[in-house]
């Protein structure tokens, strides 16, 4: 069993509000408002509590669960069963998670549940050591779309930064919901995308209401700014 899959998912929880109780029966209790609303299971599925099921404050937090419960779980996973990083002159701890193409991925579990650091790396020509580290403090969903990228797994041009998709995601609903005529076919595909970017970004909504409130705020204040002066 994998002994850092819980403290690791309880810490991540707690980051986002989510509180926990302490491990029974493999299980996980993951609480709202005081209750066990659902349990995480050892290997990261999630057990509803059936008296929770209409609940949509209860489906909200599934939610976030799952996909936290999901990355977690592979990368305690990784890290437990790979080796350590043997490189001249890198002094930290640092397990190798992946290597291709030259580039290496490797994590380091901190101390004082402080969480995980992860970094990449390209090897040396001798391969001997690493350099032009690039380090994510409890980022590895960051490091490994680094990682793909740097190795050249996946064309780095076809990758978008959160930011992006935030603003993809809001063009695609101000298209859907204009007047504009579309067929059934972009409609779908406008949709299948939207649903797409929700997949990819944790904290989607709350960076669209940041966006929504930028534009609202530069709205305002073209507004009340005073008009230029026309000259002859």
């Amino acid at each position: 069993m994998n002994d850092r899959f819980f403290p690791e998912l309880s810490r991540r929880l707690k980051r986002e509000g989510i509180d926990t109780a302490p491990v029974k029966k493999d299980c996980l209790p993951v609480l709202t408002g005081g209750k066990e609303a659902m349990w995480v299971q050892s290997w990261g599925g999630i057990i509803l509590n059936t008296e929770s099921v209409n609940d949509p404050v209860v489906n909200r937090v599934y939610d976030t669960v799952a996909g936290i419960s999901a990355q977690v779980y592979e990368y305690t996973e990784a890290m437990a069963a790979s080796p350590p990083l043997h490189t001249d002159g890198l002094h930290e701890n640092f397990r190798l998670l992946a290597e291709f193409n030259g580039t290496v991925l490797a994590g380091q579990e901190l101390e004082q549940n402080w969480g995980y650091k992860f970094a990449t790396w390209q090897r040396t020509p001798d391969r001997t050591g690493v350099t032009l580290g690039h380090y994510y403090h409890n980022g590895y969903g960051e490091a490994k779309l680094d990682f793909a990228c740097r190795s050249r797994l996946v064309q780095e041009s076809r990758q978008f930064t959160d930011e992006q998709l935030t603003e993809m995601y809001r063009c695609i609903y101000e298209t859907l919901d204009s007047e504009y005529p579309l067929t059934k076919e972009r409609c779908q595909t406008l949709t299948e995308a939207a649903n797409q970017i929700q997949r990819s970004v944790d904290d989607l909504e709350e960076r669209v209401s940041l966006s929504n409130q930028r534009e609202l705020e530069e709205g305002e204040q073209r507004t009340d700014s005073p008009g230029l002066e026309m000259r002859p």
